[in-house]
């Protein structure tokens, strides 16, 4: 597939973020002439870390800028757009839900007309969620034609909308669209400690009480998707589109349960090899919220699977964070 990659013009929004870095830096790799669009600079963010800098063309600037938009797509022509750009902060969507509505959903719509009135429309790679499908109660797998459900919070709804105005520009206009879902990806760059892996790795670093707060009581079973693996499944969905596949969404996630309590004992054991007790100071009010996506679909479809384990992803994001952020 590296031929594939050599030298197509590709478009990441978001790119200087978590996912974005890596997905950039798995572009780079393969010969993909990579232009980023971010709002925050490079400067501290996750792509310094990667060390691409001089082989990418960066773009400062906010995608609801139809404008500025509009300048990056007449300069020069894309073959692949991967959409990545959000606020995918759960808190910020439950301090200040009708920002994080505008940043998820405009800047997609303004990225798709940008599209659409391209000569030709490139291949359009949406990154949806497993929010999409609200809260879930049940240990069975969530296949791809499960409809959006009701949330907690904005950002799953957010998301939803913008997945939907993603089928709508590709059904209305015959652009080329998908959507990845994905369940809590994590990896060396992630430093949002409002995310589980983050929190326990600062903790650790710092020397704290290994507290995870209020929000759970640890038995919450989540599947947690290494962040080498979501890039090569956004490259997957591309390659998918390029060969005239039109399936509109895809999941990917490793199919996989793991309570929250379980995570933060690995993450321990994975940064210096100690066993600690995570303290989750939650009380659970009903049934065990548990959510893992079908990923059938893109192991048939893509022939996509999840490839780091669980272990192997945790001690290779505690590498990332003991030589990123030396211990208290």
């Amino acid at each position: 597939m590296t031929d594939a990659w050599h030298g197509r013009a590709c478009l990441v929004t978001g790119g200087a973020g978590f996912g974005g870095s890596h997905l950039v830096q798995e572009l780079v790799d393969r010969g993909a002439r990579v232009t980023v669009i971010d709002r925050d600079p490079i400067a501290g963010k996750p792509l310094e870390d990667m060390g691409v800098e001089d082989e990418i063309t960066f773009v400062h600037g906010d995608l609801r800028d139809g404008p500025l938009v509009r300048s990056v797509f007449s300069e020069k022509p894309f073959d692949v757009v991967f959409h990545l750009a959000a606020d995918p902060i759960v808190i910020n969507s439950i301090r200040e839900p009708a920002a994080v509505v505008d940043t998820n959903v405009r800047s997609t719509t303004t990225l798709l007309e940008a599209c659409r009135l391209a000569d030709t429309a490139p291949l359009f790679v949406f990154a949806s969620s497993g929010a999409y499908y609200g809260d879930h109660f049940s240990p069975e797998p969530i296949p791809e034609s499960h409809e959006p459900g009701p949330a907690a919070n904005l950002y799953g709804p957010s998301k939803a909308a913008a997945e939907m105005i993603v089928r709508g520009y590709g059904r209305a206009f015959r652009m080329p669209v998908t959507a990845c879902r994905f369940m809590n990806t994590y990896g060396p760059g992630d430093r949002h400690e409002s995310r589980l892996v983050p929190r326990a790795l600062a903790q650790l670093a710092g020397g704290t009480e290994y507290d995870f707060g209020d929000r759970d009581d640890g038995s919450t079973r989540l599947d947690f998707l290494y962040v080498g693996d979501m890039a090569r499944a956004y490259m997957s969905a591309a390659e998918h589109l390029a060969t005239g596949g039109s399936e509109i969404a895809f999941n990917f996630g490793t199919g996989t349960l793991t309570s929250v309590k379980d995570v933060a004992e690995r993450v321990s054991l994975a940064y210096d090899g100690e066993p600690r007790e995570p303290l989750f100071r939650g009380v659970r009010t009903g049934p065990v919220r548990q959510k893992r996506l079908d990923v059938a679909h893109a192991a048939a479809v893509l022939g996509w699977n999840a490839t780091t384990s669980l272990d192997d992803g945790l001690a290779a994001t505690a590498a990332w964070h003991r030589a990123a952020v030396p211990a208290a």
